[in-house]
């Protein structure tokens, strides 16, 4: 890395117009678009550890590792990096996952790289575009921060060598997400609570649950939204904040997503449903979002038996 930078970028700040960001919880996502010519490119040191998942156009970096030609570039660069990464005609697309410094030195861990790297596994690949994704979708910042751990996870050489059994602490991970769902949690909150890195939870609880933390807590927040729209006549927004939701129209986009159906229609289906009993069953011919957000819940609940 040159030692003559002449520009240094803040975390965040990247050479390119930004057409979406998201920021959450110390992580920000940007889609941008590069508009200078590669000349107009100078050296430059960016203050933040950060991905560049490249989606157009050709793309010249100083990483190692670089991949054959013809695939997708994903970059992790980490603080401090100092380069003249550019596009080769000026023009193309990308998206900048940054992490800020407090964020960074929580969630990184010892064989996290010190140099620029590409990322070629396609795990890897996978992962960025789900992050890449949250930019069009409002998440949790717990779901920014597991699937960025997951990440960063990822570039150890041990990644994947864990123990097939699950360890003792995922029990209290799992009792911690059971009970405070409606609370916004940190990744380094529940890391912190069961006495691990936080990097380590992140790819444990994929690992025995099939899920990240944050999907887990928000088909908690489902299960108890769908039980209070069946059982009481709560109003919607009263639902919404005792299930943790940021509002009715948060609840709304995510019962819809997941469910296919508005929290009305749900409440109005349910009581058609429900005659006599006051609970609304899905059928095993329900959406394939139900069915994976029982999935997740049932092996939570399964290897919660094993353990006890």
């Amino acid at each position: 890395m040159s030692a003559t930078a002449t520009l240094v970028f803040a975390p965040g700040r990247f050479f390119g117009g930004s057409r979406l960001s998201l920021s959450s919880h110390g992580v920000s996502v940007s889609h941008r678009i590069a508009d200078c010519a590669p000349e107009e490119v100078v050296d430059h040191t960016h203050q933040d550890a950060h991905f560049i998942l490249v989606t157009g156009g050709g793309y010249m970096s100083a990483a190692a590792g670089r991949p054959a030609p013809g695939g997708p570039d994903l970059i992790y660069n980490p603080p401090g990096t100092t380069h003249r990464d550019r596009f080769v005609r000026g023009r193309g697309s990308f998206f900048a996952i940054s992490l800020d410094p407090v964020k960074a030195a929580s969630l990184t861990a010892a064989s996290t790289p010190d140099e620029p790297v590409y990322l070629a596994s396609p795990v890897q690949h996978a992962i960025a575009r789900r992050i890449a994704r949250c930019c069009a979708s409002q998440v949790s910042g717990l779901s920014l921060e597991s699937l960025c751990a997951e990440l960063l996870g990822s570039m150890d050489p041990q990644a994947g060598r864990e123990a097939q059994t699950p360890p003792s602490w995922l029990q209290a991970a799992l009792d911690l997400l059971h009970d405070r769902f409606v609370e916004d949690l940190t990744i380094a909150d529940i890391a912190a609570a069961v006495g691990v890195h936080p990097i380590h939870l992140a790819r444990c609880f994929r690992r025995h649950f099939r899920c990240t933390p944050a999907e887990f807590a928000r088909f908690r927040r489902l299960e108890k939204a769908t039980d209070l729209l069946t059982r009481t006549t709560r109003p919607l927004v009263e639902v919404a904040h005792s299930c943790g939701f940021a509002d009715q129209s948060h609840l709304s986009r995510v019962l819809t997503r997941s469910l296919g159906l508005t929290p009305g229609q749900y409440r109005r289906l349910a009581g058609d449903r429900a005659a006599g009993s006051c609970m609304f069953q899905i059928d095993k011919n329900g959406s394939a979002s139900w069915v994976k957000l029982h999935a997740w819940a049932k092996a939570a609940r399964a290897s919660a038996r094993r353990w006890k």
